[in-house]
């Protein structure tokens, strides 16, 4: 590659080439304007297709096509790609979405669905990823469990309803409400109707004793029982329910009751 000062004597040796390559500089900058502002201008290589990936089971393809559709109108190297994903995320039911350009003219949204497995309070959902899900007032999936806590803490619900489960399975044993106070205690509402009250502490250990003794203590009454408590240090008590249907004193009394 020739140096600056080869050119330089190449220049000297014959002025008028000078002007040869200012005019090549100046013609090849002009015509670079000029392909830029075709490129670049909003009315210029015009999306004409939309296209998606994705079982179309709880989404609504039609509200999805609505949603995006101002923000894929235009010159297709000027998209705003994550506008577009927003605007698709903002769809009820939608979870993961990518977007991107579809060679020469068409934007490709792929996406996924909620996967839902419990209600979260009154009008929310948890997923599969333990994430707070809004579903906008359309109507979820029925027979879910049901999670009460504060909010941001849905991920830390969802694991230990996980794990309590698996401590149940071996009885026959569902949760179908647990709940988390204000105060951080646990309680928790068997698919039998029996309620676990556990107190302020991790939750497994006090359910794994439960499970140890339901088959052979309360399993053949467990129409009986009201509540147990399990905020003991080394036992339970539990409330029965007379035949009226009105609750009496516990029967089985333990020591070393803990604050829960």
């Amino acid at each position: 590659m020739p140096s600056f000062e080869a050119l330089q004597q190449h220049i000297v040796e014959r002025p008028w080439r000078a002007g040869l390559y200012a005019f090549g500089v100046l013609a090849f900058a002009t015509l670079a304007l000029l392909a830029a502002d075709t490129v670049l201008r909003p009315d210029s290589f015009a999306v004409r297709s939309l296209s998606f990936e994705g079982e179309f089971r709880q989404v609504d393809q039609k509200a999805l096509t609505a949603a995006v559709m101002d923000s894929v109108r235009g010159n297709f190297f000027l998209l705003d790609l994550d506008a577009i994903r927003e605007r698709a995320r903002s769809v009820p039911w939608m979870h993961e979405v990518t977007v991107r350009r579809h060679w020469p003219d068409g934007v490709h949204i792929r996406f996924s669905e909620q996967q839902l497995v419990a209600r979260w309070g009154k009008s929310g959902w948890v997923n599969a990823q333990g994430e707070y899900v809004n579903l906008q007032g359309r109507e979820g999936p029925t027979g879910l469990p049901l999670f009460i806590g504060p909010e941001g803490l849905q991920a830390r619900v969802l694991e230990h309803f996980r794990m309590l489960n698996e401590i149940l399975a071996p009885v026959e044993l569902q949760v179908a409400v647990l709940t988390l106070t204000d105060r951080h205690s646990w309680n928790i509402v068997l698919r039998n109707g029996l309620v676990l009250t556990l107190g302020r502490e991790e939750p497994e250990p006090k359910v794994e004793r439960f499970a140890r003794v339901y088959p052979r203590a309360l399993a053949a009454q467990v129409a009986r029982v009201k509540r147990v408590d399990l905020r003991y240090t080394n036992g339970f008590s539990v409330e029965w329910t007379n035949r009226t249907g009105a609750p009496r004193a516990s029967e089985i009394v333990a020591t070393g009751l803990k604050e829960g």
